[in-house]
């Protein structure tokens, strides 16, 4: 039986190989993995959530948005094999579509993009789009 750090290994090595055959992307979902979050609940830390806007308050967070922040940020493709990257994990509602999952994309990348911009305090009589976000985070 493996451990809980070799489990841990095995669940970043395959993302990190998922990255690399999909360079054009920045999210991706899929299912928690058993015991994906205990090292941080055993030290008393909730793991990040996301519920997007649209959906039940009591919805279960089944499903797992890995985020390539450095991808998500730079907005371009790589060649999968970038060496220096950071990647969030939060759990998040099983998309049962492709129009469920493109929905949940945008309000998460959306919800990331404000969490990340030096200027989403000032910000609030702006549009609150994406782009905008991106582009204060770009400049800073």
């Amino acid at each position: 039986m493996k451990s809980m750090t070799e489990r841990s290994a095995q669940i970043l090595a395959n993302d990190r190989e998922w990255f690399c055959r999909h360079p054009e992307e920045a999210v991706r979902f899929r299912p928690i993995q058993t015991n994906e979050f205990k090292l941080l609940e055993s030290n008393g830390i909730s793991p990040p959530e996301f519920k997007p806007s649209w959906c039940k308050p009591k919805a279960t967070l089944e499903h797992v948005a890995v985020v390539d922040l450095t991808r998500l940020l730079q907005g371009k493709q790589t060649d999968g094999k970038q060496k220096e990257t950071i990647r969030i994990r939060i759990a998040t509602i099983r998309a049962r579509s492709k129009k469920i999952k493109a929905n949940l994309k945008k309000e998460l990348t959306e919800a990331i993009y404000r969490e990340l911009s030096p200027l989403s305090m000032s910000m609030h009589d702006q549009p609150q789009t994406a782009s905008a976000y991106k582009t204060a985070i770009l400049a800073a």
